[in-house]
């Protein structure tokens, strides 16, 4: 089964007020996370893949793409884009996949993502944070992926309150 990432809905919908123009770097992962493949991490601490599971595309490219969605989504259109696209940013926003996994032991979906905001003409470090988020569900088959989904509106929605007034 091919699974996709939920198109994010921000609860601050058309509220965002953007005050420069910004891009989003596809997000930098160790060699597990950059795949198609759907991770879990077993109760013994091991990786594996979810069975007959795959993403629609490479994790941090549908991660970059749900991100300048959920900015898209709070208002930022026009003024958010992929890196490399017709937009010439002021800020560039650069993102690690830390976690992205199903916790089959603690039957949880969990997500970490370091996110820095980059002045793009100086390179100086604008604002940094880690978010994480986690929700409780099924570890295998397609409700596992839910666990993912919802663990992921969860930091895009807090990426964008805080990052909105930063850019």
């Amino acid at each position: 089964m091919t699974f996709d990432l939920a198109q994010p809905d921000v609860a601050a919908r058309r509220a965002l007020h953007l005050k420069s123009q910004f891009v989003v770097t596809e997000p930098v992962a160790v060699q597990p996370l950059d795949s198609d493949r759907v991770l879990v991490r077993r109760s013994d601490a091991t990786l594996a893949t979810l069975a007959h599971a795959q993403w629609s595309d490479r994790l941090p490219r549908l991660v970059q793409a749900r991100i300048v969605q959920a900015f898209e989504n709070a208002g930022a259109v026009g003024r958010v884009g992929i890196a490399g696209g017709p937009i010439t940013p002021d800020v560039t926003l650069y993102v690690e996949i830390r976690a992205f996994e199903v916790d089959a032991g603690a039957g949880r979906g969990k997500i970490e993502l370091a996110v820095k905001l980059v002045d793009a003409v100086t390179g100086r470090t604008r604002a940094a944070r880690v978010f994480q988020a986690d929700a409780p569900g099924a570890t295998e088959g397609p409700d596992a992926v839910k666990t993912l989904d919802q663990a992921l509106g969860q930091v895009l929605a807090e990426i964008v309150r805080w990052a909105g007034p930063r850019i």
